[in-house]
């Protein structure tokens, strides 16, 4: 059986048996054109998609604006479950400008809201956060709308943005509710934020949050042990009905050897599984 066809029924079985969506966050270190032009890097992509219901993808660094569209047309070409897509608006101080996308099982989930934070009064974001308000419409699970809000910090400003993020949930919140998924690559660990730092955060210490990825897990490809990359829920529905988060080391899963590795990404995605 072609591995493909079989990923495909893999993923249509467990579409139709699973519980939960399971939900990741996935820095992917620079991606646009030049890593869509890598089949084996693209073909490791198309795996990662497929374990998901939505995946959020961070770093994409593509002026034209085609790797994210490319890459789902490129899974939908091979699956048999649908997946679409909504992305943000290009952000960043610098010409190197980025973009938030969410790519998610639309037989699943359907996107109700898009929303990018409006950072015009203090410009604490490198990177306007960016929330988008998911419906799951598959009948199955206790939490039906919830929001999905992304975020990629300046490594050098992580401690003033991670602790600028109460605010943000705050303004999502009012308009769509409390329960709520905060995900991405925080930068939340070793040089950019230091331990006695966390006590100036405020979602670190506001009891309303859940860290789903906690301090010493270790989110990075390389030698280094930090942990980066973070999830975290709000909520009463999402806090209860959510599952302790976990690194996907697509590495093992997959065999792949360094070089491999870090042709896909510098981090690993995180994960957890709503039910």
């Amino acid at each position: 059986m072609n591995r493909w066809v079989f990923v495909t029924l893999l993923a249509t079985f467990s579409e139709a048996h699973a519980y939960p969506l399971l939900i990741g966050a996935f820095n992917v270190q620079i991606f646009g054109q030049s890593k869509m032009n890598k089949p084996d890097v693209v073909n490791i992509l198309i795996k990662m998609v497929l374990r998901y219901d939505i995946l959020m993808i961070q770093e994409i660094r593509d002026s034209t604006q085609t790797a994210l569209p490319e890459l789902v047309d490129k899974v939908n070409q091979l699956s048999w479950i649908r997946y679409n897509f909504v992305v943000s608006k290009r952000s960043g101080r610098t010409s190197s400008k980025e973009q938030y996308g969410y790519i998610y099982r639309s037989s699943r989930i359907r996107v109700i809201n898009e929303y990018q934070y409006p950072d015009t009064d203090n410009d604490v974001f490198e990177r306007e956060p960016y929330s988008v308000q998911f419906e799951r419409i598959d009948g199955q699970g206790y939490q039906t709308k919830f929001n999905y809000i992304a975020i990629h910090t300046k490594p050098d400003d992580a401690v003033a943005e991670i602790d600028a993020l109460d605010d943000v949930y705050d303004d999502v919140a009012a308009k769509y509710g409390e329960d709520a998924l905060i995900g991405g690559d925080f930068n939340a660990d070793c040089n950019y934020v230091c331990k006695t730092c966390w006590q100036q955060i405020d979602m670190w210490t506001d009891p309303r949050f859940t860290w789903l990825i906690g301090s010493d897990v270790d989110t990075t490809v390389s030698s280094t042990d930090c942990a980066y990359d973070r999830l975290v829920v709000a909520g009463f529905s999402m806090t209860y009905y959510s599952s302790l988060g976990s690194v996907f080391r697509f590495d093992l899963a997959y065999g792949l050897n360094s070089y491999e590795t870090k042709a896909v990404s510098d981090h690993y995605p995180v994960e957890f599984y709503l039910y």
